[in-house]
C-alpha cells in the first residue's frame, strides 16, 4: 500500500486542526449530528460515548474518539447513499438472524452479500448524484465500484492514522 508523504510538521498541524474542531463540538452537538443522520437514540448515545475517548499523543491530550467520529460523520455526509446501502444490508442481516433454526447460519452470508450489494448500489447512486438510471452495471463496473468504495473509505482513515502516528513519532510523552 502506498503511503502518503506527510512530514512531522504537517502531521502536527493536521492533528492541531482536528483537535480544534473536536474541541468546538460539544457532546450535545455531536448527539444532535448523529440523530440528524437518522440514527436511533440508542445508537447515537453509544457513539456519543466514543466521543469521550481521549489519548495522550506526543505529550498532548487528544480527543481521539471525537476526531474519529467527526471524520466518520463527514464520510457519511459525503456518501449518504453508500452509508444507507450499508445500513440496509446490515438490517437485512439482522432480520435474517431472527429466522428460527436457519437464521443464525444464513445471517453471516446474508450480511456479506447484502452489505456488499447495497453498498455498491448506494455508491453507484452517489456517483450519479442520486439520479437513478435504468442501466444495470456490468460485473466489471461493480468490481471497480467495490474497489473504489474501499479506497475512498480507507484512504481517509489511513491518512488520519498516519497523521496521528506522525505527530507522536519521535516524541516522548
Amino acid at each position: 500500500m502506498q503511503r502518503s508523504n506527510i512530514t512531522r510538521a504537517q502531521a502536527s498541524l493536521e492533528m492541531a486542526l482536528w483537535q480544534v474542531e473536536a474541541d468546538t463540538l460539544t457532546s450535545s452537538d455531536l448527539y444532535a449530528r448523529l440523530r440528524s443522520l437518522g440514527l436511533a437514540p440508542e445508537i447515537a448515545m453509544r457513539l456519543k460515548e466514543l466521543g469521550a475517548v481521549t489519548k495522550e499523543i506526543g505529550g498532548k491530550l487528544v480527543s481521539l474518539g471525537k476526531i474519529i467520529l467527526i471524520k466518520l460523520l463527514d464520510f457519511i455526509e459525503k456518501h449518504p447513499n453508500l452509508a444507507a446501502g450499508i445500513a440496509l444490508g446490515a438490517a437485512i442481516s439482522l432480520l435474517t438472524a431472527a429466522i428460527p433454526i436457519l437464521g443464525p447460519i444464513l445471517a453471516p452470508m446474508v450480511a456479506v452479500a447484502g452489505i456488499t450489494v447495497f453498498a455498491i448500489a448506494g455508491h453507484h447512486l452517489d456517483k450519479k448524484d442520486g439520479q437513478q438510471t435504468q442501466q444495470i452495471p456490468e460485473a466489471v463496473e461493480l468490481a471497480q465500484d467495490a474497489v473504489e468504495i474501499a479506497r475512498i473509505f480507507f484512504r481517509f482513515f489511513i491518512d488520519t492514522i498516519q497523521a496521528i502516528a506522525g505527530d507522536g513519532a519521535g516524541q516522548t510523552g
